[in-house]
């Protein structure tokens, strides 16, 4: 089987388009490190979605799971035997809680 070009190749970008994807890139990590600081005990994964969605305002993005086939919220909160995708809710964080953010 033939790779297609577009995809075995690297994509060369200029010194603009480098800047404005470090640019995002930092955005991007902004917006998981406000999620991260407030996991901890008693926290909801609503709240922490509401944390990420506040983040995307402020840079003047859009969440992209934010209705992406209906998803309701703006970030998956995944929380121990949940394997990806959990939709944030009303639990609240429990000590010892295994907790994913995607």
């Amino acid at each position: 089987e033939q790779a297609a070009p577009a995809r075995s190749t690297p994509p060369v970008v200029s010194a603009a388009q480098a800047e404005k994807l470090r640019a995002v890139c930092r955005m991007g990590r902004e917006i998981v490190d406000a999620a991260h600081r407030v996991i901890k005990p008693g926290v909801t994964t609503d709240e922490i979605d509401r944390v990420v969605h506040d983040k995307h305002m402020e840079f003047g993005a859009y969440p992209a799971p934010l209705n992406y086939h209906n998803f309701p919220k703006s970030v998956c909160t995944s929380v121990n035997e949940v394997v990806c995708h959990g939709i944030p809710d009303m639990r609240q964080l429990e000590d010892g809680d295994i907790v994913n953010i995607d």
